[in-house]
């Protein structure tokens, strides 16, 4: 009897590990896939839940507003219900587990991943709950796919860009790069961006053929937004740059010393510094207020909704400024030290470093 449930165990050991992964996450084929929506009415929000996790949240997606897809600091991919804050469904884990970025379809239909850990990228159909394909690609760089179009997407690596297609990994082509890459980005006309370690912005077709470069000293913390023609990028030599999309040509020249982080709205910059200052300014220049909120270092993802702008901060508290005047009007309930903070759905969700949730809209 021993023996049997030996020879048991290990055959669906066996099974696990060629299939290359553990359980499943699916999207029903019902549910739209509405990752632009935005939080509109969110003023002043309110508090919904609070909940303790043993495994914490590495970062997510937005499905629409109310579900979001997850992946954990242990690899785990799922399907969370932010009405609650419960696990919809099952989840996925792939083989050795950990999972760096991941990038969805713009029709919700598959997701594609890098593991830096595991040196591996892959593809999973999330309508099906199938793992597609995996590769293993040496020296990738902390990067999420760029999807290029519907069946082609790049990874990034340190020695250049790699072009695989989306259904089957086959590798399509590749780059190299004489500079080592830091950070690839993505366009909305299907070019390529690629910062590289001598501080050059250089910008690829979708055949990856080099179609400009610009030396902006550009380093490892660097932040863009990217609209159809025009490129924001920085801090480069404690500058936010305002880059031609085109050509490449410098548009603007912000002071931007002790940067962090910065959202645009038509023609104002809303810059934020390590300090805690937070600074509205206009593309020439020209300041139209400055705010102090005396909360120290901000930490990412801080997001404009309306006429608001939420922030949070690395004491663990996040806060709304309305934008007119740079003035707080709400502060949410303090955690300990945080170590995320995302827009999801119609709320935003913060996390500390006792892996404590706390969820409003």
């Amino acid at each position: 009897m021993v023996i049997q449930m030996n020879r048991f165990i290990l055959s669906i050991v066996g099974l696990i590990i060629i299939s290359g992964c553990y359980g499943l996450v699916r999207l029903d084929e019902g549910v739209d896939f509405h990752n632009d929506i935005e939080p509109l009415n969110l003023k002043s929000p309110t508090f919904q839940w609070k909940k303790n996790t043993k495994d914490p949240i590495q970062d997510m997606i937005i499905v629409n507003d109310s579900l979001v897809l997850v992946w954990t600091h242990r690899g785990s991919v799922m399907i969370m219900n932010m009405n609650n804050g419960e696990k919809q469904g099952t989840s996925w884990t792939p083989s050795m587990g950990h999972i760096t970025y991941l990038t969805i379809s713009n029709d919700g239909n598959l997701f594609f991943y890098i593991s830096m850990k595991n040196d591996l990228v892959g593809a999973y159909d999330i309508r099906s709950g199938k793992h597609l394909w995996k590769n293993r690609v040496d020296h990738l760089i902390k990067n999420k796919p760029i999807i290029l179009s519907d069946s082609e997407v790049v990874f990034g690596t340190r020695m250049g860009l790699e072009l695989y297609d989306a259904y089957n990994g086959e590798l399509i082509k590749e780059k190299n790069s004489r500079f080592g890459l830091i950070k690839i980005i993505s366009s909305t006309d299907g070019r390529i961006l690629v910062a590289t370690d001598d501080g050059h912005l250089n910008c690829y077709d979708h055949h990856l053929k080099k179609l400009w470069t610009q030396d902006l000293k550009l380093d490892l913390h660097l932040r863009e937004y990217v609209e159809h023609d025009r490129i924001f990028v920085g801090p480069g030599n404690d500058t936010l740059w305002v880059l031609d999309m085109k050509t490449g040509i410098i548009i603007h020249g912000l002071d931007f010393v002790n940067g962090f982080d910065f959202r645009v709205r038509d023609n104002d910059l809303f810059l934020l510094y390590r300090d805690g200052r937070l600074i509205r300014r206009d593309i020439n220049g020209q300041t139209s207020w400055t705010s102090d909120f005396k909360l120290g270092l901000p930490i990412e993802s801080f997001f404009h909704a309306n006429t608001n702008l939420f922030i949070p901060f690395a004491k663990g508290v996040a806060i709304s400024v309305e934008t007119e005047k740079g003035m707080e009007i709400w502060r949410s309930d303090t955690l300990r030290r945080l170590t995320g903070f995302w827009r999801s759905g119609t709320g935003f969700l913060m996390q500390d470093i006792e892996f404590q949730m706390q969820y409003y809209k």
